[in-house]
């Protein structure tokens, strides 16, 4: 993998800035005196500053990795263990969504600021924001609401439902539940309110950048401390301090600032240290399979994978580094119909994580009616390929109509602007990384399936009863257990036995029966 090289990889970051109307800056110049120097506005660059490629990469690959959590679990029951370690080792996949996020937002405004430190427009700016990412927020809400109205019609009264429908969307928007991946969208809002004071807090601390890294890290493992063994705030509070919540994940919002203000230093540590960075991902993923080991017999699978812990700052650091350099790769050795292709996806990855699970729910509906669901590896890879497929599909016909401003937060495309690859010379190479990835995946699934069997019962387990699973208590011995229960004795007898204890149904079953035999007898 060429990354390794800083010659070869700053090509990346020159065409980006070409692009832009500048050359980037030389790979042999020491980068130090640019780590301490604000960037400026360049008179012959655009004021985005240019579109880095890398980026647009990064972007997929994250967006997929998110699929990909959503969509292997799908078939098996939600606390299996193997289910749980797999999805742990893939939940960076937040994480580095928001870096990306804050990364590119920085890199499009700070050039704007003026010499106050301030966007000409703040008010402005925030308005955008609100209608660019409320206005899907809103749309997606109602749409999700309107999918979970339909899956429980049988269950409850039409006429209750209407009833409660207005409160029921409304605390759906305050508190990002209108499906279980919203809560982006909340939070992205929340940053881009915030967003004008984190461009004044990083002019103001002009060559002491580390310094706002330190603090920020250091308040994010509090953080997920108190998330893991104090409490998770949620409900109304979720969208305020829980995980819904800007607090949960300033330091990817604040470090993607901070490294799209320092992007060509970054790039060029990242692609310089490439043995580094790749022997983090194996030591870090040891790290996190031994804590998720250790939580398992008391959390079970699912509250031990919860990614709201502190060790996921030291995977997802890791994580981001590997996919980084997967992106730079992508876009050195890359076919011009693949770096095109992976560019126009990047366009779509913000429809595409609205929309993901509406397509899943609907592939697994399919997949029942067809009797092919189970709980297998296989059902896992037929939902995930089936799932980003149709999803971009959906998102790309969305892409061309007048529903994509307000479903995607991006303008319609123009005709002129739609993709013509050239699918005989650029296929192989255009499904060549999906592929590997799928693989990867997979891999990853395979190594960890060996314990997902549906379980005995049916429905889905709750907290109390996954905790009581993971911890079991030794059998009572049952030898002088009365065989014919005769009197309130023997019945209390009896609930000893079975383990009964004061505030158990057992117990209150053994105290009921004893009044009862005690009226009769009186």
């Amino acid at each position: 993998m060429s990354a390794g090289s800083p010659e070869r990889s700053a090509t990346v970051l020159e065409e980006a800035s070409s692009a832009a109307g500048s050359s980037a800056p030389d790979a042999d110049r020491p980068a130090a005196p640019q780590a301490d120097r604000a960037p400026t506005a360049d008179p012959g660059r655009k004021p985005g500053g240019g579109r880095v490629r890398q980026i647009d990469a990064l972007r997929v690959l994250s967006c997929f990795s998110v699929i990909t959590v959503h969509a292997v679990g799908a078939p098996f029951p939600p606390d299996s263990i193997g289910l749980g370690e797999t999805s742990f080792l893939l939940h960076y996949s937040r994480e580095v969504f928001f870096f990306v996020s804050a990364l590119v937002l920085v890199r499009t405004y700070y050039p704007r600021l003026g010499p106050n430190g301030r966007l000409p427009d703040e008010s402005g700016f925030r308005l955008r924001r609100l209608r660019m990412i409320g206005v899907p927020y809103l749309w997606w809400t109602t749409l999700y609401l309107a999918v979970s109205i339909f899956h429980t019609r049988d269950s409850e009264p039409f006429s209750q439902t209407l009833d409660d429908l207005p409160l029921r969307w409304l605390y759906l928007v305050a508190t990002g539940n209108g499906s279980y991946h919203m809560y982006f969208l909340l939070v992205t809002l929340q940053y881009g309110v915030a967003f004008p004071l984190v461009l004044r807090l990083l002019r103001r601390t002009q060559g002491r950048h580390g310094r706002v890294l330190a603090v920020s890290v250091l308040l994010q493992l509090a953080t997920l401390a108190c998330y893991q063994w104090v409490l998770l705030p949620d409900d109304g509070w979720r969208g305020v301090l829980g995980d819904a919540s800007l607090p949960a994940y300033q330091f990817w919002l604040v470090g993607g600032a901070v490294a799209g203000l320092h992007l060509e230093q970054w790039h060029r540590w990242v692609v310089s240290h490439r043995p580094l960075v790749l022997a983090a991902v194996p030591a870090a993923a040891a790290v996190l399979l031994w804590v998720y080991w250790a939580q398992v017999p008391t959390r079970g699978g699912l509250g031990a994978s919860s990614p709201l812990q502190p060790i996921m700052v030291l995977w997802s650091v890791a994580a981001l580094g590997a996919l980084y350099l997967l992106a730079v790769w992508i876009m050195e050795r890359g076919a011009p119909g693949l770096k095109n292709a992976f560019s126009y996806l990047a366009q779509l990855s913000f429809g595409v994580y609205l929309a993901h699970p509406m397509v899943l729910d609907l592939v697994l509906a399919v997949l029942r009616r067809t009797g092919l669901m189970a709980a297998s590896v296989w059902v896992s890879v037929i939902a995930l390929v089936l799932t980003v497929v149709g999803t971009v599909a959906v998102c790309s016909a969305l892409h061309r109509t007048p529903l994509s401003l307000p479903l995607m937060g991006r303008a319609r495309l123009s005709p002129a602007r739609v993709p013509q690859p050239r699918l005989p010379r650029t296929m192989p190479r255009l499904v060549s990384v999906p592929t590997a990835v799928l693989a990867l995946s997979v891999l990853a699934v395979l190594l960890v399936s060996g314990d997902q069997t549906p379980p005995a019962e049916t429905g889905t387990p709750s907290w109390e009863e996954t905790v009581q699973a993971s911890d079991p208590v030794p059998p009572t011995d049952t030898a002088d257990c009365p065989a014919d229960p005769a009197t309130a004795a023997d019945l209390t007898a009896i609930a000893d036995c079975s383990g009964g204890v004061a505030g158990t149904p057992e117990a209150s079953s053994a105290s009921s029966a004893s009044d009862v035999a005690s009226v009769s007898g009186g």
